[in-house]
């Protein structure tokens, strides 16, 4: 059982848990999300196992639950490592945004590395495959059904502020 801090609808650690499938209403855990892009421009997607409660066989973004006690970004390095095996450095990841969904609050990451996908080790019970795609393929699998779109637009947009030219 994952325990987690829950937080206020002011975006406030509030000082109590909760089980992370058992949010009380009213209350919000704190998720991470983290787009890993290569110097093409390129997307690192992972399609979800098939016995996962939510958009099983899916192509998405790495990412999942903070537990108690521990900040978003060790939360995201922690996914990281779960999911893919990989040792990333706190100083690699760049926050783009935060925000508010139904139980909890997303926090939003960027990794911009060329990673092998033969270094990858893939945590077997989450993670069935893994690919790059550019946006566009990326969009195409969302409008098939095959792709999860989550915070998609907030790394979009994070491109668009800030002027960056990437393959997307």
């Amino acid at each position: 059982m994952e325990i987690v801090d829950l937080l206020n609808d002011r975006h406030e650690y509030t000082g109590e848990v909760s089980e992370k499938n058992n949010i009380p209403k009213g209350m919000y855990k704190t998720s991470v999300h983290v787009w890993i892009i290569n110097k093409k421009g390129d997307l690192l997607l992972q399609k979800r196992g098939n016995t996962a409660k939510k958009f099983p066989n899916y192509w998405s973004n790495t990412g999942g639950t903070v537990q108690a006690g521990e900040t978003p970004i060790a939360g995201a390095l922690r996914e990281i490592k779960e999911e893919l095996g990989l040792d990333i450095k706190k100083d690699e990841l760049k926050y783009i945004a935060t925000y508010k969904r139904l139980i909890d609050y997303a926090e939003v990451y960027l990794l911009e590395k060329d990673i092998n996908l033969n270094e990858i080790t893939m945590q077997e019970d989450e993670v069935q495959d893994v690919r790059y795609a550019s946006l566009k393929e990326f969009e195409e699998m969302i409008n098939k059904g095959e792709g999860v779109e989550s915070s998609l637009p907030f790394l979009k947009n994070y491109f668009k502020e800030n002027l960056k030219e990437i393959k997307l």
